[in-house]
């Protein structure tokens, strides 16, 4: 998953081979050459702080100076660590000087220069004496750069040695000559805007302005002169890519040239390989207190209580209450930066969340602002001696989007503090808000990782995660608070019924048995019965940027180490580096089979609670992994069949992580071109090699559901450069096209089972554009948000007389879209008794559906006729169809399409049981097991006719399984 690959990917990047025409260099300058003022602000450090950015492991210090009183030190430890000295021009001659030395260890001969992917030098960094050295080297910038990308020199050390590093110099290196070239050159040459057939370019007037004429090139030929620093260029290809520069004249004087803007023409999106995709697409909610607005008590994710100042070290009880004065934030919904007064998002947008909110709270306190920046007025405060309670109006003005009070003067602090947002009701009696639910109707499974505080949750092995460690809903903020992280577990199970969705769980990593024994009894009280949980095994447990991946690497390198099966049937991937000697391969693999056992052992936990045949039913476990690595999965995959037996009856799905990312985009990009770079990842994630459609192609081997645990389109990182246009081109509509495009035609369209959309909400920032919809109070009505209604057919209707709100309205959405029910002049007849013959024909319609998509081929249409004739039955096509009847024929086609049976139907207790035919008893019993039929309070009504509609709700259940 790109958004979160961040070291592997910068070593790789930071080591190719180097450009030999950006090594030319000289020992020693001609007489008659310039050495500029210092590019590197604070070389010498004697300031104290940083004024470039850096990565890890970085200090300034007194110690080990070099002169002055102030070094650069970074600390010794395996891994990269870059030093960014600043842009750089195309094509100019520099010189970079500094002092070293290194203490502590050898110095790994790996310290070089580096300008991005365009230049690599190793330097003479190598005395290891512990005094200090001078190393310099004279360079030229490639010619490909710009302004903002590939244009930083770094320094970058891969070694295990302290390194101190001061009075670094990086001068510019000019001759006379090329002072007068350097006057009149323009700078920054970048695309602004480009379709199918233009490209609008713009560029950076250079110091001379007067008298310039400007000459743009286009793969190395002249296409057209300006006087101004714009320029179309037109009649191009589609989908072509073409280099451009610009070089200015004045009086015969010839400037030295951009960089070159290599644009691609854009190529119009395919059409949609099928209209509507009912049902198979979830989404992942933002951590609380985001730009979901969840709860109307805003106050439940108020921030942890810190003293009046703002200080930490609040005295609180054991819910979490100040016993003092104190003071919290109760939202900060500002766009980020704000608070560094740097505005990644170039709107500038914010939620209008004005006007009166209503709070209140056990005990007395005078209520003050924190913050200037957040200026709300405080009305109508009342103490109610007789229940000791305080109450307020606290109107925020609109364009505020902070709330951080202060109260003071109390008698031992407050509690039961709530602040009921505007519109919602003083008393409460709505635990979330409309706007949320309202925002969660199209999708039928919700992800609950950022709710959970699913990472980096985790102690130190060997500790372990207890139920009584869990969040509780009495706490006073569902923020972390006295290290408890995550919403109550109670709240997602509130928020499941409420709003009628299934639900896909992370189980923490350090989870006792007994905490995945209560949370599995939690559920089975408190879940409605007829929602579905999806369970995983924490998240990402490959990412080595979290936690919970090093968690379970400890606890399998112990549990292997053992001889556990952990250590059984080792699988190395291409991945596994046989060098590292803290992380061999075969431990690798064991770490693999360790995440693999534990989904096998939490779902057996749940279905020890929920009964034998609920596992794979309505207890589905998911085993999710990385999507660059499919051989891992078939580690993992082979490892339980080695171990336990046929993985899918332990699985119910495999899933991964396939964003689409802007990373081929320049850093100069415009928003078309950043949009033109994340169409072609897509299409590139879409090709038969690639690791999405290999692990859809392994799930199908396996017998599994191919999933996505997070996806959509990915231009985060933490980088500023260039943001304002890619937030820009997710706020687009052609952005809502290429959702449309991902998840449309390149995962479901090529057999992808469900899409969980990454995420309901977000703010847009350096960090990413996560979010289908920004901000729900201001509306649904994003270009993303649409895409994904558009392909859950959410304002589809295709048949008059099933209107959206009627219960089979999605079941007979979905098989309608899948070509399995159709209908009579726009009407579907819901109520009318389903008859043998049309049970037949969508029985037959859905294994060949199945069959097809395994690949069995002509094998598909004679699978398809003994469910046909079952259907049938010896009567008449036109015979209804009883409700018994129906049972044989959905688990005649389950059993035959998913391989599994349901192995104890008589665990399912019905009072007219006798009334059911003995060849239908046990197919009956396991329908209403597999959530396929219900009984209504334990009355199946066997013989009674089933209506159209009942028939849709079931076979659309059916279809789910074998799809």
């Amino acid at each position: 998953m790109n958004k979160r690959i961040r070291m592997a990917a910068l070593a790789a990047l930071l080591l190719v081979p180097a450009n030999a025409a950006a090594l030319d260099a000289h020992a020693d300058a001609p007489a008659n050459d310039t050495y500029g003022v210092n590019l590197i602000p604070n070389g010498d450090f004697e300031d104290g702080d940083l004024a470039w950015p850096n990565w890890t492991n970085i200090a300034i210090g007194k110690g080990g100076q070099h002169e002055g009183e102030m070094a650069l030190k970074i600390a010794g430890g395996f891994g990269v660590t870059g030093l960014d000295f600043g842009a750089l021009e195309p094509g100019r001659t520099y010189r970079f000087g500094a002092w070293y030395k290194y203490e502590n260890g050898e110095a790994g001969g790996n310290l070089k220069l580096t300008l991005g992917k365009s230049f690599s030098r190793q330097l003479d960094f190598n005395e290891t004496d512990g005094s200090y050295h001078y190393a310099e080297s004279v360079f030229t910038a490639p010619e490909e750069l710009t302004k903002l990308s590939n244009s930083n020199l770094q320094l970058v050390k891969w070694a295990n040695a302290d390194f101190y590093l001061d009075d670094v110099a990086l001068q510019k290196v000019s001759t006379p000559e090329e002072l007068r070239k350097e006057a009149i050159s323009p700078s920054f040459l970048h695309s602004t805007d480009n379709t199918e057939t233009r490209v609008d370019l713009a560029w950076d007037a250079p110091q001379e302005k007067e008298g310039l004429t400007y000459t743009v090139y286009r793969d190395g030929t002249p296409i057209g002169h300006t006087s101004g620093t714009t320029y179309t260029a037109d009649g191009l290809r589609t989908g072509q890519a073409y280099a451009f520069k610009v070089v200015a004249e004045q009086e015969g004087l010839t400037s030295f040239p951009t960089n070159t803007a290599t644009v691609q023409t854009n190529t119009p999106l395919p059409a949609l390989t099928k209209a509507i995709y009912p049902g198979q697409i979830g989404v992942g909610l933002e951590g609380i207190g985001g730009r979901g607005f969840e709860f109307a008590d805003a106050a439940k994710t108020l921030r942890a209580w810190s003293k009046p100042d703002g200080s930490p070290g609040v005295k609180t009880d054991a819910d979490g209450w100040p016993l003092e004065d104190a003071s919290t934030v109760f939202f900060d919904h500002r766009p980020v930066a704000a608070w560094l007064n740097d505005i990644d998002d170039p709107e500038r947008k914010i939620p209008d969340i004005s006007g009166t909110y209503k709070l209140s709270f056990k005990g007395r306190a005078v209520i003050g602002n924190m913050d200037p920046s957040s200026p709300f007025t405080v009305a109508n405060q009342r103490y109610d001696e007789a229940s000791g309670t305080t109450t307020a109006d606290l109107t925020l003005p609109k364009g505020g989007g902070l709330l951080y009070v202060r109260f003071t003067q109390t008698d031992g602090g407050v509690r039961d503090v709530k602040l009921m947002r505007p519109g919602y009701a003083a008393a409460g009696g709505e635990l979330f808000t409309r706007e949320f639910l309202q925002a969660l109707q199209p999708f039928g499974t919700l992800r609950f990782m950022d709710w959970l505080s699913t990472n980096d949750n985790n102690p130190a092995y060997p500790a372990v995660t207890e139920w009584q460690d869990r969040k509780q809903p009495t706490d006073a903020t569902q923020l972390e608070l006295n290290g408890t992280k995550g919403v109550a577990w109670e709240y997602v199970i509130a928020l499941a019924n409420e709003a009628q969705k299934d639900i896909w769980i992370n189980v923490p990593a350090a989870a006792s048995d007994d905490y995945v024994r209560e949370l599995a009894l939690l559920l089975k009280e408190k879940l409605d019965p007829g929602l579905d949980i999806y369970v995983e095994y924490s998240n990402e447990v490959w990412n080595d940027l979290f936690s919970q991946q090093e968690y379970n690497k400890a606890a399998a390198i112990a549990e292997g180490g053992a001889g556990s099966d952990l250590s059984r049937y080792v699988m190395t991937s291409y991945f596994d580096d046989p060098n590292d000697a803290s992380y061999p391969p075969e431990q690798r693999s064991w770490a693999r089979h360790r995440v693999a056992k534990r989904v096998v052992d939490i779902g057996r936990t749940f279905q020890s609670v929920f009964g034998e045949d609920a596992l794979n039913t309505r207890i589905r476990p998911v085993l999710s992994w990385f999507v660059l690595f499919p051989d891992q999965y078939e580690d993992m995959l082979n490892w339980v069949d080695k171990t336990y037996g046929d993985p899918r009856n332990y699985f119910y799905a495999i899933a991964t992580a396939p964003y689409f990312n802007s990373s081929q985009a320049s850093d100069a990009a415009s928003k078309t071109e950043v949009l033109t770079a994340m169409q072609a990842d897509s299409a590139r994630r879409s090709l038969p090699e690639d690791g999405k459609m290999k692990l859809i192609d392994l799930a199908a081997q396996y017998g599994l559901h191919s999933f996505t645990y997070e996806g959509g389109p990915d231009s985060g990182g933490g980088s500023t450069i260039n943001v304002a246009n890619r937030i820009a081109a997710h706020r687009s509509e052609r952005m809502g096209d290429l959702v449309t495009y991902d998840i449309g035609n390149n995962f479901l369209a090529k057999d992808g089972d469900m899409f969980m959309y990454f995420t309901l909400t977000s703010g847009y920032s350096r960090y990413g554009m996560w979010g289908a919809a920004e901000d729900i109070f201001g509306g649904l009505q994003t270009p993303k948000y649409r895409a994904l209604e558009s392909l859950l057919g959410t304002n589809v209707e295709p048949f008059a007389d099933v209107p959206d709100g009627h219960f089979a309205s999605e079941a007979v959405k979905t098989l309608y879209a899948n070509g399995i029910a159709d209908g009579e002049g726009g009407r579907f007849q819901p109520n009318k008794a389903l008859k043998a013959g049309e049970l037949g024909d969508m029985l037959a319609k859905l294994s060949s559906f199945a069959d097809e998509r395994n690949g069995t081929g002509a094998a598909a249409a004679a699978s398809s006729r003994p469910a046909k004739q079952a259907a049938e039955g010896s009567g008449s096509p036109n015979a209804a169809v009883s409700r018994e009847q129906l049972a044989m024929g959905l688990m005649r086609v389950y059993e035959a399409e998913t391989g599994r049976t349901v192995k104890h139907p008589e665990a399912v207790k019905l009072k007219d049981g006798k009334q059911i035919s003995d060849e239908a008893l046990a197919a009956v019993e396991a329908a209403i097991a597999t959530g396929m039929m219900t009984a209504d309070q334990e009355n199946f009504r066997p013989k009674a006719a089933v209506s159209r509609a009942e028939a849709a709700v079931a076979l659309a259940r059916l279809l789910e399984y074998i799809r």
